[in-house]
């Protein structure tokens, strides 16, 4: 299935396809546009909560919003029931995914306008320099964040009545069955299915309310990054992997940030009753294990600490990595003919070796908190009832496993706390990294648009640097601060000095001079990248720019050309005459419709130059700026464009030709001679030459060298074309051919050649971006294990962890066996007595706390083991992948976007990297516990087999509607990621040419488009997985229901009341929920490995 979205942008036309490409271009079609949709949004009196106030009905039948989620009343939003008929069309694959579109209220476009205004109110309030992006995304949050903890502290006190107080209230009445009517333990039975389905039911509540919140989050972070880089005409102080990471990865970082955060301030109310209810139910002793919980909450917050300094630094090494990966990208073609990977090879191995080592403490702290949370709730047990019985305080049945479960509420706190510490750590470096960018300044605007009937530009005087004056010196208002603002600008050694020149209109003006004279620095003058010290500038017009090395973006050649402007026949035939372009046009398989890959891959360096002059003269700007564009084309060719674009086509314009071929100098109005920054001679061919300066002597040299080089020629002309017959011979018989220039089945048919630019095909050039079909292969697992270190190792791994959650099973069991024993001597089960009484008491104590230490000690050899396994599995899989593209032939990279790549090695490696490890272990563990609760269950109560296979069997059947409905979201959202990383790359290589044409609308526009695809399908997947989790949260409170109904109902007599409390408590803990986000991390490395 293809599906494709596009938007028009004026005359532009924007489009992005399943298979990852993005493509820009002129359309003659109507200017698509939402504002006036989304103003009337607004008109009611409610303001700007009007629509969130519609949410609040409990069911919406009809609504104008096109949303399905802002369609969606208060029960379908909480339990993302609108998700339900999208999931049904995608199992049965009836569903379009382009008619899946982002909220109006959810767009990057109106998060954004909303973040950057609170930073600019920040920055006015505070000043620049102390103005903080943490406070301003909390107050753009607020609302939200405060509905979220009221929501939070809701569903904490479910969890908190639950299997506190109503789990004591059963167990009280299972050890005196005759205190109370049989009706009054059905209706507790009932009232804990309340208690579970409302904590289901307001966490899921809570997720989509933050999920809805994240996605405007990212957006808005995204959005406000991208437009400040595209607003920055010089990007020297911040490193291309650094922004690429910031614009990338780090709005999922805040992602993660906003979905967690709000835990942190609503488990409080949680941990609070849960130490006054055990003190009420246990007495004094139950601080035992409350002092236990407290003293690791400092522990965990001090290990949030370590991950966010590890954190940090492993970021500023991947920074490097990734920026080092896309130099390597940019630049393949050279690598490649010098021969150049082993090098490069050992370059980027030595950068994750380095990453290793600083991902491996942050694994070690993130394995040490994942224990801690497993472990502590045994501990606090264990320790909390060696001393009561120690104390010879009495200990009952409901006593003990109602201790246990509100000691596992407790876990739920400790259980969010290393999520939740993790994502607000990284995203508090994430802001400080988007802060850092927008914290960077352009130059100072210097250039004036002043009109004037007889020059273009004017300079006058001018003195300018690439390097800036300290800001902070020259804002001082004293004399001294202004005495030490001039010092420092005396100080700095500027670029070009006492520059004065007028550009008349309509004339044409030659700069040469030697290498590193400054010809390149004085277009960049011109066009504001540089900072004035000194003089004034002055132009009446707007430029056209022609760089030294062309700016080719992902498109077709016509695109390329016209780059937004309306489409002009008579126009656009006269500039491919004037340009020389006919000639290739003929040659290339789609004429000017055929595909040109990122950075022009597939074009030579001549064809790039003059698609982009080609680019210019369409353009019809006043002013042309041409930095040498006649030095990457043939000699005939270079005639060509200087005689019939330069002089005849651009013939009224004025124009700055810089230019090493000097033989045209002599043509120009007027000729400038640089030299080490400064202007040497300046005047016409004749009077320079006259003058016997320094351009006198450079076309002396260039005449001498002609003259050589033309004797060389006549002497090597039939070598030459003895070399040329053999090359082509040797071309033909190699087998290497780009797809671009494939002629072998074309066949001249007599049609003309515009016909044949008119046949395009859907994938000329760039392939689609693959993804596995199906569930997760068991190759995948395979290969995993394989990397991890084989499977004798992986196997001790995973030993290692059933013993640990084995150890924390029999622990509990044999408190149940403890308890049921009594004081020894007592045959009754329902009365066996104290077990403080019991005189084997000292060996039971001693079991019991020897297995809490057996359990610390494979919880320490878990952390070692399992980062080991889980980060050589990573660094295995990224050196494979990296081995196996640096290896790959010129034509993979001709047909792959550099963004694609750039994706797998930034955002899919993290995942393997980080994400992956930090969610499989607590899956392990919670599949281990799930299979001990119904192994316990099973053997207190043989007949709940029946109800478990029944919610098995329903388990299974929503699980395969999940799981083909999911898996086609998470494959949208990884493919739809890539485009933004390759708009990212081309948009920082192009930037001066972004800025002289003007068309940082159109990018910010097309990066907005893309990222809210990105954000829907994000938003879509994880809705998905809160579906499931929502659904089999309710089967789990099904299976209390049915626990507890027979934990009321059947005899004391057959059934030990202490193992009927162990299996209440232990299907308290039961989290099926853990399962689907922990199952989706495995599709990250099915996505990371299809990359190899």
């Amino acid at each position: 299935m293809k599906t494709g979205y596009s938007f028009e942008n004026g005359g532009r036309r924007v489009s992005f396809t399943e298979n990852g490409i993005w493509r820009t271009g002129s359309r003659d079609s109507q200017e698509e546009s939402d504002a006036a949709d989304h103003k009337s949004l607004h008109t009611s009196p409610f303001g700007k909560y009007h629509q969130s106030l519609q949410a609040l009905k409990p069911f919406r039948w009809d609504t104008s919003q096109p949303n399905a989620v802002d369609n969606a009343g208060f029960l379908a939003f909480s339990t993302f029931a609108w998700m339900t008929p999208m999931m049904w069309a995608m199992f049965r694959n009836k569903l379009d995914m382009s008619s899946l579109t982002l909220s109006p209220f959810d767009s990057s476009h109106t998060s954004a306008e909303r973040l950057q205004k609170l930073w600019d109110e920040e920055v006015a309030r505070v000043g620049l320099e102390n103005a903080s992006l943490i406070r301003v995304i909390l107050r753009f949050q607020r609302t939200r964040l405060i509905i979220s903890v009221l929501i939070g502290v809701c569903a904490m006190v479910s969890v908190f009545v639950g299997p506190a107080v109503l789990v004591y209230q059963i167990l009280s009445y299972i050890e005196d069955p005759t205190s109370s009517h049989v009706g009054y333990g059905i209706g507790l039975c009932f009232g804990l299915f309340a208690t579970e389905f409302g904590k289901a039911f307001f966490i899921s509540l809570l997720w989509a309310l933050n999920l809805r919140t994240a996605v405007r989050l990212k957006g808005a972070f995204s959005t406000i990054g991208f437009q400040k880089v595209i607003s920055l005409r010089t990007h020297t102080d911040i490193s291309m992997g650094e922004m690429i990471n910031v614009l990338t990865n780090d709005g999922h970082r805040l992602f993660e940030a906003a979905l967690f955060g709000s835990f942190v301030l609503s488990t409080p109310v949680l941990l609070i009753g849960c130490i006054v209810y055990a003190c009420y139910i246990l007495g004094v002793t139950a601080l035992t294990g409350v002092v236990t919980y407290l003293i690791f909450i400092p522990v965990q917050l001090f290990m949030a600490k370590l991950i966010n300094m590890f954190r940090w630094k492993a970021m500023l090494i991947t920074d490097n990595r990734v920026r080092t990966m896309n130099e390597i990208l940019n630049s393949i073609k050279l690598i490649k003919m010098y021969a150049w990977e082993d090098s490069f090879e050992k370059k980027i191995a030595g950068l994750r070796k380095t990453e290793k080592e600083e991902i491996k403490r942050v694994s070690y702290v993130q394995s040490m908190n994942t224990s801690i949370t497993s472990i502590i709730p045994t501990l606090a047990t264990v320790l909390t009832f060696i001393v009561h019985t120690s104390l010879s305080y009495s200990l009952s049945t409901s006593d003990a496993f109602t201790t246990i479960s509100i000691f596992n509420s407790l876990r739920f706190c400790l259980g969010l706390m290393p999520m939740s510490a993790k994502a607000l750590a990284e995203a508090a470096v994430s802001i400080r990294r988007l802060q850092k960018i927008l914290l960077l300044q352009n130059p100072d605007p210097y250039l004036m648009q002043k009109k004037d009937k007889d020059s273009a530009i004017v300079m006058t005087n001018a003195t300018l640097s690439w390097s800036k004056v300290n800001s902070q010196t020259s804002s001082t208002p004293d004399s001294a601060g202004a005495a030490a603002s001039q010092k420092e600008t005396t100080e700095i050694m500027p670029t070009l000095k006492n520059i004065s020149f007028t550009l008349p209109k309509g004339s044409l003006l030659g700069i040469c001079g030697n290498v590193g004279s400054g010809k390149t620095s004085f277009i960049s003058s011109i066009l504001e990248q540089m900072h004035l010290l000194q003089g004034s500038v002055r132009a009446d017009g707007t430029f056209a720019y022609v760089s030294q090395q062309a700016w080719i973006f992902h498109g077709t050649v016509q695109e390329n050309i016209l780059m937004g402007e309306s489409f002009d026949q008579a126009k656009y035939d006269r500039t491919l005459d004037a340009c020389s372009l006919r000639a290739d046009l003929k040659i290339l398989p789609y004429g000017d419709q055929t595909e040109i890959g990122e950075r022009g891959l597939n074009l030579s360096g001549g064809q790039k130059q003059r698609i982009s002059l080609a680019r210019a003269v369409y353009s019809n700007k006043d002013i042309f700026l041409l930095d040498d564009p006649l030095s990457a084309v043939d000699a005939h060719v270079g005639k060509h464009i200087f005689e019939e674009c330069i002089k005849k086509e651009l013939r009224g314009k004025s124009i700055i030709l810089v230019t090493h071929q000097l033989q045209y100098l002599e043509f120009c109005d007027n000729i400038m001679v640089l030299e080490d920054g400064e202007i040497l001679e300046t005047g016409n061919h004749q009077e320079l030459v006259k003058s016997n300066g320094r351009y006198a002597q450079l076309i002396t040299n260039y005449q001498l060298e002609q003259a050589k080089a033309q004797k060389e020629e006549e002497k090597s002309t039939r070598d030459t074309e003895e070399m040329k017959e053999v090359e082509l011979g040797d071309r033909k018989d190699s087998g290497i051919s780009n797809p671009a220039f494939d002629m072998s089945d074309e066949k001249d048919d007599g049609s003309p050649s515009d016909q044949k630019s008119a046949v395009k095909t859907g994938d000329q050039l760039v392939t689609q971006e693959s993804s596995t079909e199906g569930s997760v292969s068991w190759r995948i697992y395979h290969r995993y294990c394989l990397a991890a270190g084989g499977y004798i190792l992986v196997l001790l791994t995973l030993l290692n962890v059933i013993l640990m959650i084995g150890s924390t099973a029999f622990s509990n069991w044999w408190l149940s066996f403890w308890i049921g024993k009594g004081n020894g001597s007592s045959n009754s089960t329902t009365n066996p007595g104290d077990v403080s009484d019991n005189q084997d008491l000292y060996m039971y104590q001693t079991v019991y706390g020897v297995m809490i230490i057996v359990t610390m000690l494979l919880a320490a050899l878990k952390c070692y083991l399992y980062t080991h396994v889980t980060l050589k599995a990573a660094c295995k899989f990224h050196d494979t992948m990296f081995k196996r593209i640096i290896s790959s032939p010129m034509s993979f990279f001709d047909t792959t976007p550099a963004g694609r790549i750039l994706n797998r090695f930034a955002k899919d490696q993290e995942e393997v990297d980080s994400v992956l490890p930090l969610h499989m272990d607590p899956f392990l563990q919670f599949c281990l516990l799930v299979s001990c609760t119904i192994l316990i269950i099973s053997i207190v109560f043989p007949l709940m087999l029946v109800a478990v296979l029944c919610i098995g069997a329903l388990f299974t059947l929503i699980l395969f509607v999940f799981q083909r409905s999911i898996r086609q979201m998470k494959r949208m959202e990884n493919i739809s990621r890539s485009p933004c990383i390759s708009l990212t790359t081309s948009t920082l290589q192009g930037l001066s040419t972004i800025h002289a044409y003007n068309i940082r609308d159109s990018h910010i526009k097309l990066f907005k488009t893309l990222n809210d695809i990105n954000s829907n399908h994000y938003l879509l997947f994880h809705s998905g997985t809160r579906w499931l989790s929502f659904w089999l949260d309710f089967m789990s409170t099904l299976m209390t229901l049915f626990v507890s109904l027979f934990v009321v109902l059947s005899d004391n007599n057959v059934i030990d009341p202490a193992l009927k409390g162990l299996a209440l408590s232990y299907t308290i803990q039961a989290l099926f929920s853990m399962w689907s986000d922990s199952q989706q991390r495995w599709r990250q490395g099915s996505t990371l490995w299809s990359g190899c």
